[in-house]
């Protein structure tokens, strides 16, 4: 005779209780794991940040000279101490932005302080950038050229901020293929009221004035703010086209050919006086070595970007830590995955 017993609602109440006892004391576990984890990844920031100061401090007080070669602690750029002529050569590549610009501009005005340097090969690669800064270096450039002659030497594209900072130098050299142009400005946006409608969210907007807010994604984009910005990029625009004529001594029909943003190539570029010369960087240095009057090709030595020890030592020190994260973080939900299927109540 088989004898089964039957679960009573008492026993059953039992093991519910048990049940959520367990659950909340996993829970709880989870929560303070979680939260000892986020304490252990704020305090690998703070050691991080402390030894980097810590190191950067101590090489400083090693090598004060170290930090010569610096903007504003952006970045700093290796160049050669020599007694003898060179040509230094100054990368421009990229898009630029400020911080950018100032690093090429003390490039720019370190080669016009070293008494050796005969010329400099202004090397541009980039697309354009922020309005500001591709003026500034275009002063730099302008001021320098009175002294020593400046190169440009195009390898991909001078287009935008790029060909304009390139405007002022004492000649463009570019290959057949590369991409010249791009005059004029560009603005952009974009508008999300719609969505905060749909999302219900509704924002709020203190202004003096009505055009103070304007390109602001939270309102639409009316025919007031159209005029207003338009006029402001046009203005924009013949800044840009004005110190080009200036200096690159174009017709007013090259520029209202390029008046709408357009690129072209390098045959065409050459046709339209955009630039003086199809050719290599060889080429360009040649040329920097007839305008400063020398019978016999001098080095070229590029200002090259460095990385402080420090901030090397920061970077490998946080990618470690990452992966060291990642694992523990992997390792920490399989192992609460496990737990939680090999705990069974019956």
């Amino acid at each position: 005779m088989n004898i089964q017993h039957e679960n009573t609602p008492e026993k059953t109440g039992k093991v519910n209780y048990f049940k959520g006892k367990l659950k909340t004391f996993f829970a709880t576990i989870g929560v303070l794991s979680v939260t000892l984890f986020i304490l252990f990844i704020v305090g690998i920031f703070f050691l991080i940040t402390s030894v980097s100061t810590s190191i950067k401090s101590f090489s400083t007080s090693l090598n004060p000279a170290s930090s010569m070669g610096k903007i504003n602690g952006i970045g700093g750029f290796t160049k050669p101490h020599l007694n003898t002529q060179y040509i230094a050569g100054v990368n421009l590549n990229g898009e630029i932005s400020s911080e950018s610009a100032a690093i090429v501009i003390e490039k720019l005005e370190a080669a016009k302080n070293d008494k050796n340097v005969v010329g400099i090969l202004f090397d541009v690669n980039s697309p354009g950038g922020s309005v500001v800064p591709s003026q500034e270096i275009y002063d730099t450039i302008k001021k320098i050229k009175q002294i020593k002659p400046v190169v440009t030497y195009v390898r991909d594209i001078a287009a935008s901020g790029a060909y304009y900072s390139s405007s002022s130098s004492t000649k463009i050299i570019a290959n057949r293929g590369s991409i010249i142009g791009s005059i004029g400005v560009i603005m952009n946006s974009f508008e999300v009221d719609k969505l905060l409608q749909y999302l219900k969210i509704n924002p709020i907007v203190l202004k003096t004035g009505a055009l103070k807010d304007s390109l602001s994604p939270l309102r639409p984009f009316n025919e007031k703010d159209k005029q207003y910005l338009q006029e402001l990029l046009e203005e924009t625009r013949l800044q840009f086209v004005e110190d080009v004529k200036a200096e690159r001594k174009t017709s007013d029909s090259t520029m209202k050919y390029m008046a709408d943003g357009r690129i072209v190539l390098g045959p065409q570029a050459l046709n339209l006086k955009l630039i003086d010369a199809l050719g290599t960087k060889d080429f360009a240095i040649s040329e920097i070595t007839n305008l400063a009057k020398l019978k016999a090709i001098p080095p070229l030595y590029y200002y090259e970007d460095i990385q402080s020890f420090s901030d090397l030592f920061t970077q490998k020190l946080a990618s470690q830590t990452a992966v060291l994260m990642q694992q523990s973080i992997s390792s920490f939900f399989s192992q609460n995955t496990e737990n939680s299927k090999s705990i069974k109540v019956k």
